[in-house]
């Protein structure tokens, strides 16, 4: 019998104050030790929400997970991410950097962790190199792990692959020299229908058969989530509603607003929780049959919310019995594509699916203005996405770097990284400044995102690349940039003006400057672009 482990001592990420140090932290699985109804992240108790699930147990309730063995947690990272364009021009959506030190995708993978999921499967596809790279560094330590129970834990990749049936010319390396000539991981731009993932349910349906192997047989519910939001979730909670309900399907949900809610799959709930209706991003005149009192039924917490918030809004996740999964998939629906499109909006009525009412805050950002908005609110420290919390900090990879350095300068309001350099004269505010951002002096910086560097420049470096005629890493002196997101490597010579002065929306059709993309009237400079001096925007 395999000795139980617990993850002692590995190095995650706390913040402190604007910036952040690398702290030992001892992440603690508490499956067995938490009742349904309880919620580890507790708020204070001035914002009690009573009207958290109550999860009783019914004849055909089962009993609560035990052991990590019986859960297998599947993050869904393969997209192309269109709508972040053009921040997914070289990384995968899951990739994106946020809150200055933080990947998308280190969201689920910390809730699964402080959860007790220690058995994750991350899907990808498109440009994932940088993903798979993260992934590796950041995560090792929860390899052979097991957080309850016996076992062994793991984090693994499963990119889309080709196989018998599934072949594709184009989409695939034609020889070595072709192989190294795109040293991506991804081909992007050389997308293939049969070789690549069309959805969802597509996704996991291509790799069902890792059930049937020997480290499952003790898997009963399977846990699918996307890797583009923002939220904090006890995903404990969820697993046990769904089991306390006798559900085969459970499906995370948020109140939301008639705006969201056409982004969404929106569900109409009885009393109970149990999913009555499911319609993928529906179109107004239909959302007018769809509105309920959702404080009166549990989803929103406050008669307030309610108004503003009247729909039940899909988060995109679903705990699904593994058995349930594996028919539908291969069954039921050997073709469908998405689970919301194509399985979910069908099976009501068939399947016993319910509502698990999330409360708190939850964020899609699988767009740049719901992303760029969501990044200006942790900066101002209105968002309730909770970053400084000890008991179950963010994980990501903890690079070893110098402390960030502001002299004679002024940062208002904003978050900054480490290895950060502002030099005198310069001004920041409401901004997030990733690590190894410099800031050259005279600069003047607001409601923007500096993803900064990959290594650390030096003032001796920089002056060497002055005299060569070369632009260095960051903003250069006397460079304003307001409302804007700087990609990571990105070099801006001295005295630019990056503003986006005349107000444009979609800079698809205008004459801008090489490197310079402008989408949903935010200016953003692309990855390793090179801005000359005294460039104006």
């Amino acid at each position: 019998m395999m000795q139980q482990k617990t993850l002692a001592g590995c190095r995650a990420r706390v913040s402190t104050g604007s910036f952040t140090r690398t702290s030992t932290v001892k992440a603690h699985a508490t499956l067995l030790s938490r009742p349904p109804g309880s919620n580890r992240q507790q708020p204070p108790a001035s914002k009690q929400t009573p009207q958290q699930p109550q999860q009783q147990l019914k004849p055909y309730a089962r009993p609560p997970v035990k052991s990590s063995e019986e859960i297998v947690a599947m993050i869904l990272g393969g997209g192309p991410g269109t709508d972040l364009w053009p921040l997914t021009n070289s990384r995968a959506e899951p990739a994106v950097p946020f809150a200055g030190l933080f990947r998308l995708i280190d969201v689920p993978l910390s809730n699964c962790i402080h959860s007790g999921i220690s058995n994750i499967y991350v899907l990808t596809q498109y440009n994932a190199t940088s993903l798979n790279r993260h992934l590796s560094r950041a995560y090792q330590f929860l390899n052979n792990v097991t957080l309850i129970g016996h076992g062994s834990g793991f984090v693994e990749t499963l990119a889309a692959s080709q196989r018998p049936g599934l072949e594709s010319k184009e989409a695939w390396y034609q020889g070595t020299a072709d192989a190294v000539r795109r040293g991506r991981g991804g081909a992007s731009g050389l997308e293939s229908k049969e070789a690549w993932y069309q959805g969802t349910a597509d996704a996991v349906r291509r790799y069902l058969y890792l059930f049937d192997e020997a480290k499952h047989e003790g898997c009963e519910d399977v846990l699918i989530m996307a890797a583009d939001q923002l939220y904090r979730m006890d995903y404990t909670q969820l697993l046990n509603y769904h089991r306390a309900k006798g559900a085969d399907v459970t499906i995370a949900t948020t109140p939301a607003d008639e705006e969201h809610a056409t982004h969404l799959g929106v569900l109409t709930v009885d009393r109970g929780c149990n999913v009555l209706e499911f319609h993928e991003k529906p179109p107004r005149t239909q959302l007018a049959t769809m509105s309920i009192d959702t404080h009166e039924y549990g989803f929103a917490d406050t008669a307030e919310e309610a108004v503003s918030k009247p729909f039940v809004a899909s988060m995109g996740m679903y705990v699904i019995k593994r058995k349930v999964l594996q028919e539908l998939l291969s069954t039921r629906f050997p073709k469908a594509v998405d689970f919301s499109r194509d399985i979910l909006a069908l099976m009501h009525g068939q399947l016993k699916i319910v509502a698990y009412p999330h409360h708190g805050y939850w964020e899609d950002v699988g767009s740049l203005k719901d992303y760029y908005a969501a990044q200006m609110a942790l900066a101002a420290d209105t968002s309730r996405l909770q970053l400084f919390d000890r008991e179950a900090p963010l994980f990501s990879e903890a690079r070893v770097l110098p402390p960030s350095k502001v002299y004679g300068a002024s940062v208002a309001d904003s978050l900054v990284g480490d290895a950060c350099r502002v030099e005198r004269g310069s001004v920041v505010k409401n901004s997030v400044i990733g690590s190894c951002a410099y800031i050259e002096k005279d600069c003047f910086v607001k409601d923007s995102i500096i993803f900064g560097a990959d290594t650390i420049d030096t003032t001796e470096s920089r002056a060497e690349e002055v005299a060569r005629g070369a632009i260095p890493l960051g903003l250069g002196h006397n460079t304003r940039l307001e409302r804007a997101i700087v990609d990571s490597n990105a070099r801006i010579g001295p005295n630019c003006v990056l503003v986006n002065k005349e107000g444009i929306r979609d800079g698809r059709n205008r004459n801008l400057p090489k490197g310079i993309v402008i989408k949903d009237g935010i200016l953003v400079v692309m990855r390793g672009a090179v801005i000359p001096a005294g460039t104006k925007v």
